[in-house]
Order: structure tokens, then C-alpha cells, then sequence
């Protein structure tokens, strides 16, 4: 049994994770995170009303400016990698015609531009000019799915400073990437045997409109600063991809911005955006949580978790009509997760919030499909569609269907807040590291060579029983309280190394007094 002092958010209850007493964050560390959050409320509650208000527009105002500096900064780093791949485009997606590889190419370039959306144009623009079947983009668009959910995780990190908001900002960050990745576990061999998402949007691709294209009001508030540092002519870029412009000798996809007109390559400007958009993220994400703590006290607390608690369909219905607006996914889903950390709302809230703004982004391509006419657009469009369609379908009207999903995150965020770097591991094994392993694999076992053919599939046995012993392994010979174990002393050492800091901190203050 948890001993829980707040609500059974923070719990960890999966059937696949038991939390033993030695791995339980300790009371005496919940008390203190609690005492530290009602001492802010009762400071808020003596203050007069005026007062309230003038301080609420100031840190709603700081809030947004946050807000706004973080989009650019997310844009700033998908502008950055896309013109660093600039000419390797179409190359990046070669290796697509394989389902596992387009499935993990999906997941990397996504990671890398912090845009689905921009993933799917790519897919869009290849299909519709031939550059890629609609079979072969079915596997990029689930990946892209999995790939977006990274900058979540990335802001949950702005709450690791404080362990009970940490763990709550990390549930709901994870809920993200547990439902793509379930949605991909069981829509995926089902599209590699039976095709039902290809074959159901190609059924319906005919039904084609001019319905015009859709402009999104966050490029038209985030460009006019983003376009001063740089512009990327992504036209250009999607033209190459498509196989319409082939590059040439020196060529810059630079058209405005600081660096136009530079003598540096593209792909060494690509990265100095890159480390400029990751300076901006780390500040804006520091204050947005700093103010978001200020803004949602007392009575705006307790109203936003009460209208999010009304019935969880609304909320998915939300979600998607706000990401459709917005016309980021990106945006809704981060800005939940510090909400999530300060307790605002709640993981049960925040999951069809989520799956509603999965579902809201497909909208925009889907459009941009429909404008331009062609079937092939419109079908690989509406497979993005349908895929969240599905995974709303099966993760969420049975509850059950839900605690897989629900669990998971739960249990990564547990282990994130006894040990943080559990985090930094989940993000490069689920983006890195088998990636890379299934690319080469799928690598070798479709060579020409015979010889390398059958070292890849001997590899890749050898890949699924070190995966299937390392499972039993956790589950059946002691391996999960081995990981209770090593969680618990990183607490520990965490708790200790913390106390130290504090002591030390008290000492340094009282000299200048003792002095005297």
C-alpha cells in the first residue's frame, strides 16, 4: 500500500510494478514538497484582492511572454535540423520501403525537427509525387506519432528540481509517447498483414474539396521573431525530397534571417540555430514553470481542475479542437505537462486532452492534402487520420483498455523522480538506441549479400532473446527489486547530497551574523 498524501495521481499501480516500501519517495520528503505548495497558497490567500489581481496579470503576462519564447525556440530547432538535412532529404527516407525502417525513420526525423507536422508534409509531398507508395508512408506517419512526443519529456525536466511536481510533470509528458507506442504496438503488425489503414484511406480519398488552405495563428505569432534569426526555404526543401530540385554544388536553402547571405554551410548554420533554439527552451521553460506555479493558485486551481473533470470525451473533444486552431499539437501537449507538475491537473484529465490534440493535428495536413488534388495526398493525409481515430478507439472507451497506458507512465515517472536520469535513458534508448538497432538490422537482413543477410537475422535473434531474457529476468528472477534497489539509493544519495547543500548553505548565511 502507497501512503499517499495528496491525490492517487502520484501513485505507481501497474500490475507490472509493484513498488516496494524501500522505493516509496519518503513522507518526510512528501510533507516537505506539500508544505513548500501550502505555504505558497496561504501567503496567496492573505494577500488582498487588488493586490491578487495586479500580481495575476503580471504573471499571466510573464506566463504567456514564456510561452511564446518557447515556441520560438521549437521552431528555431526544427528550422535548425531541417536546413542541416537540407539536400539528404529524400535520402533520409529512402530506407522507408522496409515497415520496420520507415517506422523508426518516422521516429527520428520527427525527434530531430520537433515537428510532426513537417514530417508529414514531407511524407505528403513524397507520396503525392510518386517519391514513396502510400503503403511505404503509412509506417513513416505512426512513427512520426511516436516521434513528436520527446519535447514533452524535455519540459517536464523544467519541474526536476522539485521531486513530487517532477514525477507528476514526467506522468503526464510519458502518457504521450505510452499511448503512441501502444497504439503502434497493436496497429502496426495488423497494417504490415492486413493493411486496413492504407486500404480504408484509399477507399476514401476521392472524396476530395477545394476547401482552401489553412494558415495556423502560431506561425503568425512566432515568425516575425523567428524569421529575424533565420528563414528556411522549406518549399526548396520538400522540392528535393519530392525529387523536383536537385541540389547543387554550395547550395543554400537560407532566404532571410541573421544568417543569410553567410559564408557558412548550411549544416554548420543548422546547428548554431539549433544551439540557440535549446539556450531559448531551457529559459522560457524555467519561467514558464516559475510562473505558471503563481498563476494557478487558489480559486483559478481549483476551477481549471473542476471543468477538466467534467467528462473525459469533452475533454478529448477539446483537445482537438484547440490543437486545430493552434495548429500544434506541440504547444497543447507541453503546456499540460507543467500544469500536470504543479498539480493543476490530473493524469486521468490530461490523457484525453492528449489523445484529442494527437487527433487535432492530422487536421492541417489533411487539408493541405485535400487542396492539392491529388488521391495519393489526400489518402496518406487521411491515414494519419484514421491511425488516431483507431488509437482513441481502443485506449480509451473501456477503461481498462486505459491502465496500460496509464501504468506505464506512471511507473517511468516513479523511477524519473528517484533517479532523473531514467528519463535521460528512456529518451535514448526509445530514440536512439533501438532505432539504430532495428535500422541495422533491417539493414543487413535486406543486403545483397547472403552472408551479411544471415548475419543480420542471427543478430536479430540473438537482439529478441536478450530482450525476451532481460523481461523474464525482471519479472520472474528478482530483477525488478534489483531495480527498487538501485532507485532507492539514488534517493538516498539525492536526500543526502540535498541536506548537504542546505546545511552548507545555512552555515555560509549565518557567518556575516556570527561575524558580528
Amino acid at each position: 500500500m502507497i501512503h499517499d498524501t495528496s491525490t492517487d495521481y502520484e501513485k505507481v499501480t501497474t500490475p507490472n510494478l509493484e513498488p516496494r516500501p524501500s522505493t516509496i519517495v519518503s513522507d518526510t520528503n512528501q510533507k516537505q514538497d506539500i508544505d513548500i505548495d501550502d505555504e505558497d497558497e496561504d501567503s496567496y490567500s492573505k494577500k488582498p484582492l487588488q493586490e491578487k489581481i495586479i500580481w495575476g496579470i503580471i504573471y499571466g503576462t510573464a506566463s504567456l511572454a514564456a510561452l511564446y519564447f518557447f515556441m520560438v525556440a521549437v521552431k528555431l530547432i526544427g528550422d535548425g535540423f531541417t536546413l542541416a538535412l537540407g539536400c539528404d532529404t529524400k535520402g533520409a527516407f529512402d530506407f522507408a520501403d522496409n515497415p520496420v525502417a520507415g517506422l523508426m525513420i518516422g521516429t527520428i526525423a520527427t525527434a530531430l525537427l520537433h515537428s510532426s507536422g513537417t514530417v508529414t508534409s514531407i511524407v505528403v509531398a513524397l507520396v503525392g509525387s510518386g517519391g514513396m507508395t502510400i503503403r511505404q508512408g503509412v509506417y513513416v506517419i505512426m512513427g512520426a506519432n511516436i516521434g513528436t512526443c520527446i519535447t514533452c519529456i524535455m519540459v517536464a525536466f523544467g519541474q526536476v528540481g522539485d521531486r513530487a511536481r517532477f514525477q507528476r510533470a514526467m506522468a503526464a509528458a510519458t502518457v504521450h509517447d505510452m499511448y503512441n507506442l501502444w497504439s503502434v504496438f497493436v496497429l502496426f503488425p495488423l497494417e504490415v498483414l492486413f493493411h486496413p489503414l492504407e486500404e480504408l484511406s484509399v477507399a476514401m480519398s476521392n472524396a476530395q474539396t477545394d476547401s482552401g488552405a489553412f494558415s495556423s495563428p502560431i506561425d503568425t505569432i512566432v515568425k516575425p521573431l523567428a524569421k529575424e534569426i533565420i528563414v528556411v526555404d522549406k518549399n526548396a526543401i520538400y522540392k528535393v525530397a519530392t525529387g523536383d530540385l536537385v541540389c547543387e554544388p554550395g547550395q543554400s536553402f537560407v532566404k532571410g534571417g541573421a544568417f543569410e547571405g553567410s559564408s557558412m554551410s548550411d549544416g554548420s548554420i543548422g546547428a548554431i540555430v539549433v544551439v540557440i533554439g535549446f539556450c531559448i527552451l531551457v529559459c522560457s521553460l524555467l519561467t514558464l514553470v516559475k510562473m505558471l506555479a503563481k498563476v494557478f493558485m487558489g480559486p483559478t486551481k481549483r476551477l481549471i481542475s473542476k471543468l477538466l473533470n467534467y467528462n473525459g470525451y469533452i475533454n478529448i473533444l477539446v483537445g482537438t479542437m484547440i490543437t486545430f486552431v493552434v495548429h500544434s499539437s506541440t504547444v497543447v501537449t507541453s503546456t499540460l505537462t507543467p500544469l500536470a507538475g504543479l498539480g493543476v491537473v490530473s493524469l486521468e484529465q490530461v490523457y484525453p486532452l492528449v489523445i484529442g490534440a494527437n487527433l487535432g493535428t492530422t487536421g492541417t495536413a489533411l487539408l493541405a492534402a485535400l487542396v492539392t488534388g491529388k488521391s495519393d495526398s489526400v489518402a496518406i493525409a487521411l491515414v494519419h487520420f484514421w491511425f488516431n481515430v483507431f488509437g482513441i478507439l481502443l485506449f480509451y472507451p473501456i477503461p481498462l483498455t486505459r491502465k496500460p497506458i496509464l501504468g506505464w507512465a506512471r511507473s517511468l515517472a516513479f523511477s524519473s523522480a528517484a533517479w532523473p536520469m531514467t528519463a535521460v535513458l528512456f529518451l535514448i534508448v526509445l530514440f536512439l538506441v533501438a532505432p539504430g538497432i532495428l535500422l541495422g538490422l533491417v539493414y543487413m537482413c535486406t543486403a545483397d549479400s547472403t552472408a551479411v543477410e544471415v548475419i543480420g537475422y542471427i543478430l536479430g535473434a540473438i537482439v529478441v532473446v536478450a530482450l525476451v531474457g532481460v523481461i523474464f529476468w525482471y519479472q520472474k528472477k528478482g530483477g525488478r527489486t534489483v531495480w527498487h534497489a538501485f532507485l532507492e539509493k539514488k534517493r538516498m544519495e539525492r536526500e543526502a547530497r540535498v541536506a548537504r547543500d542546505a546545511a552548507r548553505s545555512h552555515t555560509q548565511s549565518n557567518l556575516p551574523h556570527n561575524a558580528v
